[in-house]
């Protein structure tokens, strides 16, 4: 790459790519207005131009398609540029087509493809490009005569095109941004292994529970399970075995509860679901039916025989009690199922 270039990260990239998209497509459409408009006017030259200005952005929008997003960026600037300073040169400052040479700083400064020194030396340059341009222009008499109603039309459409164009393009990188940071937050809640919540995010709708719990709300029981022999098998098989047995795990977990429970990978081979408005009774029938269902696991990827199991500590949370000292008694419960011979689901004590 060159010494003012950065590969863009992954969101960036994508974001970038999409607004760039966004232009093209927005651009080529004014520009086809643009071609009809100087046919009928009677300035041919001018509508050629915008024959050729529509085939560079659909040329754009191929390019971002495919993936050269930096080549399609290049080339809608050069448009932009080129077709702003020659339509102003040729039909006058007041026709307004130099409203769009405003638009490229923004892309300037955000652009995914280069230093931020860069960006910052681009939209410098596109600011003072602008105001020679206006010392050059704006008195200047245009080299094709325009008849003045024309002219003010021209300056009230091409005006009204940026303003469009900025609010089109403001909508999208805000739509663009939001989902984005929806996106990032749903992998930092996530456990990229099983795509179960991982533990931060667990911790949270835990403590939200609870909190329900304590305003009279309704019951809430957890469980903390963990892969019986979980070392052997990676030993034995290989830890890409492993995974696909946590992975199976997970997806029994969750398709052996309601929509309304909650299932995370808690850290290792160890998993916890939180069964709100589940008293222990049913509790206990909902863990039985997990451990059944993780023992009716014969096959994994084409493994048999793993003889897979997971043992189970159960516990209600108590009026007075945080989640925290909930989860440490589910967690002594699981350990005296360990001890006790695995494959089992152990209650809590009220200690």
């Amino acid at each position: 790459m060159g010494p003012g270039l950065v590969r863009p990260q992954g969101q960036a990239s994508g974001v970038f790519a999409r607004l760039m998209l966004v232009v093209s497509v927005v651009a080529g459409l004014a520009h086809t207005g643009f071609i009809f408009l100087f046919q009928h006017v009677g300035v041919p030259v001018l509508a050629l131009a915008n024959v050729a200005s529509v085939l560079i952005y659909v040329l754009a929008a191929i390019l971002i398609r495919r993936g050269r997003v930096n080549t399609a960026t290049l080339l809608v600037a050069t448009e932009v540029l080129v077709h702003g300073v020659v339509a102003t040169a040729m039909i006058g400052w007041d026709a307004g087509f130099h409203h769009y040479i405003v638009l490229t700083l923004p892309f300037a400064l955000v652009s995914a493809y280069y230093r931020i020194s860069v960006r910052l030396a681009l939209a410098v340059a596109v600011g003072l490009g602008y105001m020679g341009l206006d010392y050059l222009y704006r008195q200047a008499e245009p080299s094709v005569v325009v008849p003045a109603p024309l002219l003010s039309s021209l300056h009230y459409i091409n005006l009204a095109n940026m303003l469009a164009i900025m609010g089109v393009l403001a909508s999208t990188y805000h739509r663009l941004v939001r989902g984005s940071e929806r996106r990032l937050h749903e992998l930092a809640c996530t456990d990229p292994l099983t795509q179960l919540r991982n533990r931060r995010f667990m911790m949270e709708v835990a403590q939200h529970e609870a909190a329900v719990f304590e305003r009279g709300g309704r019951p809430l029981s957890v469980l903390l399970g963990d892969v019986d022999h979980f070392k052997r098998i990676n030993d034995h098989h290989g830890h890409a075995v492993g995974d696909a047995v946590l992975r199976a795990i997970a997806r029994v977990l969750r398709e052996g509860v309601r929509e309304v429970d909650h299932v995370a990978r808690w850290g290792g081979e160890e998993f916890l679901v939180l069964l709100p408005g589940t008293e222990l009774d049913e509790a206990q029938q909902v863990a039985d039916r997990l451990r059944a269902a993780v023992l009716a696991l014969v096959e994994v990827e084409g493994r048999r025989e793993l003889g897979l199991s997971i043992t189970l500590g159960l516990a209600e949370l108590r009026s007075g009690e945080s989640i925290e000292q909930a989860l440490m008694r589910a967690d002594r419960a699981l350990y005296e199922g360990k001890q006790a011979g695995r494959n089992r689901v152990v209650l809590a004590g009220q200690d």
